[in-house]
């Protein structure tokens, strides 16, 4: 299994295209919402769901590095992130994001390959 989930998203990329914005982002947040979450209850601040659907629309953006996806994050429309479920003022920081994305299991992978191929 590749190290970098930007590695694995990145491949996709040729075969996808993203509206402007995303109509289907709330349903990708909730099918995502449903990867067991790692993190400790007590720790969360946000929904993985949303975390991750904003993370992959900022790889799909073109996003090659933690920093990159937590700068892409803080920079969307406040309204585009409550439409994804997450608060208008998140910031996350890379080093988070890293340690998150490094304790996920495979099973995001799967779900985003099932939703890019759906939204075809």
């Amino acid at each position: 299994m590749p190290s970098s989930p930007i590695d694995v998203l990145a491949r996709h990329l040729e075969h996808v295209t993203v509206t402007d914005p995303p109509t289907d982002l709330p349903v990708l947040a909730e099918l995502l919402d449903t990867v067991p979450d790692p993190r400790s209850r007590r720790g969360r601040r946000y929904r993985l769901g949303p975390l991750l659907a904003l993370s992959l629309l900022a790889v799909l953006g073109g996003a090659t590095s933690l920093a990159k996806i937590a700068r892409f994050i803080a920079g969307y429309d406040p309204g585009l992130r409550a439409r994804a479920g997450l608060p208008g003022t998140v910031q996350p920081v890379a080093s988070t994001l890293g340690r998150l994305f490094a304790r996920l299991d495979g099973g995001a992978n799967t779900l985003v390959r099932s939703w890019l191929m759906l939204s075809r």
